[in-house]
């Protein structure tokens, strides 16, 4: 048996340090082994050491040029240390090696979308919705009905009929399901609509591990969080050693709410007024707070959060407010206001103000009929109750709302809430008054197009080329629409549709 054969035992075993030595034996005699290289780079993946990953991969891409994996894990590597813009360049350079290979088209698509570069993404999923690969297929439906319904022929709408009829349980019909509904939502198919969004909500329901009654706990308790556990402050042990925190290099922005509510709107609104004198730049949606400043807290005073603010101490404060700002570096942003926009963080209000007091926090609000529509009308990709499921997410923001009355009575000004339909209907009055909150200037905004606000730069450029060049990176679900002009039908639920959401107040 070969190092390489060995190798690939270990890692089929989850042996990686095993496996880590048979490559690192066969580097020993031939230096130049992509196949080695790429094995190590995939343990580092494995291990998420990403720097690492680059640099094996980076070796293993020169001496395997044309095979599409270790392309594609340079890729991942570049984006999950945010270098959006060295993931485009592999892809596009992979492509170029292996224009045939339909993993590569779907990844370049997917970097295209997410950098806003719609154009060039669209002859691509053209392409896709030909694949014999079915899961490709219908991620490209889905693709194509977010981006352009007439990219969809008869001939896809037919193949993805008969495929939910024939493999009523494959992965790939929970995407097709979706687009059908989309599609059927574009024709004013309203009911058709529906069944294929029950359908696609009821497969990833089934893959649920938990419910929102196991939430329950936690919700209650944030509704007894008071001043003296959420504010700065709040005693902390031992008392006597108080210090104020020293100065961040940026100030913190928290967009917060329920998912669908227009986050994604406002981040790019915002970082669109961002000038060389007040630079503002996003990091999207991040779980810093709750995986990595909570959990240490967690682990250090012995409390789940967020008891556990009861029993922090200063030193504990520093070390994860310090946390934070070290992950947020890891995006290589240089900015005096960076948005983090985890819609989910509102669970998490009680540590970012005791954490942050010069934090500034936007609460997005919208209609809950058409947040809970929006919600199920789209794939989050991920089976969790309160995304798939009606009853589940009716009692989810049931939840929401208790928490976030009692939020904004002990927060009062510090918090600032925002109406979707406010902006989508308002956008030019809306982005003052934010602006006016967090203490920037907004740019001119003389200017309208179809209610998307237009800014004007030094050169007489418009806001909207400008920010195309910066190409604002969007890894949600709304990073098609958050870029398309703000139509005020885009706040609106048909009125036929309303009646499957009126539990939804």
């Amino acid at each position: 048996m070969t190092l390489i054969e060995q190798a690939a035992q270990y890692i089929q075993q989850r042996n990686y340090m095993s496996a880590q030595q048979c490559y690192l034996q066969l580097l020993q005699t031939q230096p130049n082994n992509g196949q080695a290289m790429y094995g190590l780079g995939y343990i580092a993946q494995q291990q998420q050491d990403w720097p690492t990953v680059i640099e094996y991969l980076q070796q293993a891409c020169q001496f395997l040029p044309q095979q599409p994996a270790p392309l594609l894990g340079l890729a991942n590597a570049f984006n999950q240390v945010f270098s959006e813009t060295d993931a485009l360049t592999v892809l596009e350079y992979a492509n170029q090696q292996c224009p045939n290979d339909e993993s590569i088209g779907y990844a370049l698509t997917q970097q295209y979308v997410i950098m806003g570069d719609i154009p060039a993404a669209t002859p691509l999923l053209t392409g896709l919705l030909d694949s014999t690969n079915d899961e490709l297929f219908a991620f490209a439906c889905l693709d194509a009905a977010k981006i352009d319904i007439a990219l969809l022929l008869q001939g896809h709408l037919e193949r993805a009929q008969q495929f939910i009829k024939q493999q009523p349980s494959h992965s790939a019909c929970i995407r097709l399901h979706y687009a059908l509904g989309l599609m059927a939502k574009y024709r004013g198919q309203y009911t058709d609509a529906m069944t294929h969004w029950d359908s696609a909500n009821a497969l990833q329901f089934a893959e649920c591990a938990f419910t929102v009654d196991d939430m329950a706990g936690l919700f209650d308790v944030l509704q007894t969080v008071d001043e003296s556990v959420s504010s700065i402050n709040a005693p902390t042990v031992p008392d006597d050693t108080s210090t104020p925190f020293p100065p961040l290099p940026f100030t913190p922005v928290f967009i917060v709410g329920l998912p669908r509510t227009g986050s994604s709107l406002l981040d790019k609104q915002l970082c669109d007024l961002s000038t060389s004198s007040q630079r503002i730049a996003s990091v999207g949606e991040v779980d810093y707070i709750a995986t990595q400043c909570a959990r240490m807290i967690e682990q250090h005073t012995g409390y789940a959060y967020p008891t556990c603010l009861d029993h922090i101490s200063d030193e504990q404060l520093q070390a994860a407010r310090k946390r934070y700002v070290n992950a947020i570096g890891q995006h290589r942003i240089d900015a005096d206001y960076i948005i983090d926009k985890l819609p989910a963080n509102f669970q998490s209000l009680p540590l970012i103000y005791r954490l942050f007091p010069e934090a500034k926090v936007l609460h997005m609000t919208r209609d809950q009929a058409a947040t809970a529509l929006s919600i199920y009308s789209n794939d989050f990709g991920v089976a969790e109750p309160y995304f798939c499921n009606l009853a589940q997410m009716q009692q989810y923001f049931k939840h929401y709302t208790k928490v976030m009355c009692h939020f904004s009575d002990l927060y009062g000004t510090n918090l600032y809430t925002l109406r979707y339909e406010n902006l989508v209907t308002d956008p030019q009055v809306q982005m003052k008054l934010v602006s006016d909150y967090l203490g920037i200037k907004p740019k001119t905004t003389d200017n309208l197009v179809n209610g998307a606000i237009v800014n004007s730069d030094d050169n007489g450029e418009s806001a909207e080329k400008h920010n195309a060049q910066s190409q604002h990176v969007i890894k949600t679900l709304s990073a098609i629409q958050a870029r398309q002009p703000i139509y005020q039908a885009s706040a609106q639920i048909p009125d036929d549709l309303r009646p499957y959401f009126s539990k939804f107040k």
